[in-house]
């Protein structure tokens, strides 16, 4: 897999460069993946509604191509023949654990509650984020940051919250994803840095060991929320076929959601990445003829707006320091 993270003293022009690509292929490919898989495991698609194990394949495809192309060294000025990198295997079990524990309490959070309240979940990650980072990692945000977060946020609810209908089973569930989700993307950055390694080496080392929990447990958590086994579905050369495609993207994903969180934060990655939401609705209503309304529209433009306000935020020079030593207005840290 042959993207790697840049080194702090990295050419500008080059930095955009990569910057653009790693985020144009983590939006295409998350929304091509979204649209297959509409089809793949919708009631008029395929039928193929065994999410968990599904996610089970698509990390056994990402740890076939990691095993075969992810090299185990990492390369610098200071070091050109590269110094082999490594990672603890208790902060891999770790980092499996509570990515495993999101994939589960997302899909039991979607079983138990409405697709309103799980929208609302969601949009509750941000912000979950925002306190996990403040408090494990000492990060603070600008007022600007929080600013655009909100108006974010208050777009991308507009477009896609229905209704909040709720309950406790299906509460539990869904804070033990939104935690756990939260918690999972700040580790892939923190991990990055703290070993000194790149995302397609942390990704290589992890998804061998996220297929394999994914694919014991994901047959009965899907026969739990579907009540079918995945062992009886019958299988056509156009839904295998879709698999396939399925498993390819989700490569693609896995990898440039890495890469991007690598290079910038897990907030960034979550704020600037809501431009997927409104895009699904896109080519939803262009592909599936989903209904689009004025909610819709209003919201997701509300929502493109606050992306492009918080990205200009985030880019905005740091407050001059005083005589004193002391930052005008509100520490900053990029979101």
């Amino acid at each position: 897999m042959g993207f790697e993270e840049m080194s702090a003293d990295e050419n500008p022009a080059t930095k955009r460069m990569v910057d653009a690509f790693a985020w144009s292929l983590n939006i295409f490919t998350s929304v091509a993946i979204v649209m297959v898989n509409k089809q793949l495991m919708g009631g008029s698609g395929y039928g193929f509604s065994f999410a968990t194990t599904l996610c089970g394949l698509h990390f056994m495809c990402t740890a076939s191509i990691g095993l075969c192309t992810g090299g185990n060294r990492k390369a610098d000025d200071k070091n050109p023949a590269g110094e082999k990198m490594r990672i603890p295997q208790h902060d891999i079990a770790m980092f499996v654990v509570v990515a495993a524990t999101s994939i589960i309490g997302l899909n039991m959070s979607l079983m138990l509650n409405t697709i309103g309240f799980y929208q609302v979940c969601k949009l509750a990650q941000i912000p979950t984020m925002c306190v996990l980072e403040l408090v494990f990692m000492g990060k603070k945000f600008s007022r600007r940051v929080i600013q655009a977060i909100v108006v974010v946020l208050m777009g991308v609810g507009v477009a896609t919250v229905s209704d909040l209908e709720m309950n406790p089973a299906g509460t539990i569930a869904a804070i033990v994803g939104v935690v756990s989700t939260s918690a999972q993307q700040i580790l892939v950055a923190h991990l990055q840095k703290k070993h000194n390694v790149t995302s397609n080496f942390l990704l290589a080392k992890t998804s061998p060991y996220m297929a394999g929990s994914m694919l014991l447990f994901g047959p009965a958590l899907d026969e739990l929320i579907t009540g079918k086994w995945v062992f009886d579905y019958e299988w056509s050369s156009v839904a295998a076929f879709a698999l396939v495609v399925s498993c390819f993207f989700a490569v693609l994903v896995n990898v440039s959601s890495f890469l991007c969180i690598g290079r910038f934060s897990a907030v960034s990655f979550q704020v600037i990445g809501h431009v997927k939401t409104c895009l699904v609705f896109f080519f939803g209503w262009v592909i599936f003829a989903a209904p689009i309304t004025s909610r819709n529209v209003l919201g997701c433009a509300l929502a493109v707006v606050g992306m492009i306000y918080y990205s200009h935020a985030v880019t905005k020079p740091a407050p001059a320091m005083t005589p004193s030593g002391s930052q005008n207005g509100i520490a900053s840290g990029k979101a």
